[in-house]
């Protein structure tokens, strides 16, 4: 899980993967939300976390992301009004969009974003970005 190339994260992202327990449901509708969720990916034996997370003070800031259990490193992380991201080639993107994990061994995984795609289209809140997220990478949630 140290060295994967693009193609085989882009399989990871596909396969069917299955919250192990339900997604917290009661939370409070402001204020800070930091959650896991065990999820895991049965064609590949890979055991993910969802990880949740929206700012205390503004709740338009948060982010989700599948990391690997055992490694804590990101597969897929989708970041909304957490500020513009500068990629390593210069290029600036803007401030709603995605990281995927990319091999390079000069830089971080996540070191590389990309602007969201399509299918992850309404930001008005967590919960909306969380049922586009859950389809795009397809999660079940349970």
């Amino acid at each position: 899980m140290n060295m994967l190339t693009d193609s085989e994260v882009r399989n990871l992202i596909n396969s069917l993967k299955n919250c192990q327990k339900e997604i917290p449901n009661e939370i409070p509708l402001i204020g800070k939300i930091k959650d896991d969720t065990p999820v895991i990916d049965f064609k590949y034996h890979i055991q993910y976390k969802l990880h949740r997370y929206r700012n205390p003070i503004d709740d338009s800031r948060f982010s989700l992301h599948i990391r690997f259990k055992d490694s804590n490193e990101h597969l897929i992380r989708v970041d909304i009004n957490n500020g513009t991201h500068l990629n390593p080639d210069r290029v600036k993107i803007p401030q709603n969009h995605m990281h995927i994990y990319h091999y390079d061994p000069d830089l971080s995984k996540d070191a590389v974003a990309v602007p969201l795609p399509d299918e992850i289209s309404d930001l008005s809140s967590l919960f909306s970005v969380l049922t586009d997220f859950l389809i795009y990478t397809n999660t079940s949630a349970h």
